[in-house]
């Protein structure tokens, strides 16, 4: 670890990966291949996650995913457009007082609560540990996710660029795709 949340790799044949990566025509098949491989890196990091998350009701485990976007409260401000990325976590509305824990506290007004055909009234808020099973999942896996980012990459390329001569000798290229290729 160099820091806080942060860790150093290398990562082997980056150089060949990026050369194959600039020989794409387009933006958008560059950013394609990049999502691609990032969402199947990210599938073990969701797997371990969802392995590691306490089940009551199954819905927090149920909703870890990973995916190019946040949902809106997550979003701060307009995302860079150029650059790619992929988030693993969840959507729950509860995953980030499992993850991090809460502290008791009193509440201003107590609140009148039905619980199983019993009324009853709420006055302090429950102290709950921390459970960080993101963070657990992601140690885990941070590395293995790097070796199938790598593969998935080369797989990604070939099969983008497997597509790109079946559009060419179809000549169904787009004016994007030509004036890539041409450069």
């Amino acid at each position: 670890m160099n820091g806080h949340g942060s860790f150093s790799f290398e990562l082997k044949g980056v150089k060949e990966l990026t050369r194959l990566l600039d020989q794409l025509p387009t933006v958008a098949m560059k950013k394609t291949v990049l999502r691609n491989a990032l969402k199947k890196a990210g599938n073990p990091i969701a797997e371990a996650a969802k392995a590691n998350v306490p089940v009551v009701t199954g819905r927090l485990r149920d909703s870890i995913t990973v995916s190019p976007s946040l949902k809106p409260s997550q979003r701060k401000g307009r995302q860079d457009r150029s650059v790619v990325t992929v988030y693993v976590g969840s959507s729950s509305p509860v995953a980030h007082l499992v993850e991090f824990g809460t502290v008791e506290r009193t509440l201003d007004e107590p609140r009148i609560i039905k619980l199983g055909g019993r009324w009853a009234r709420i006055t302090t808020t429950g102290f709950v540990s921390p459970n960080p099973f993101l963070r657990r999942a992601w140690h885990a896996m941070k590395m293995p996710a790097l070796g199938i980012f790598a593969d998935e990459m080369k797989n990604e390329l070939y099969k983008s660029a497997g597509r790109l001569a079946k559009r060419a000798a179809a000549g169904k290229l787009t004016a994007a795709q030509v004036r890539g290729l041409s450069k």
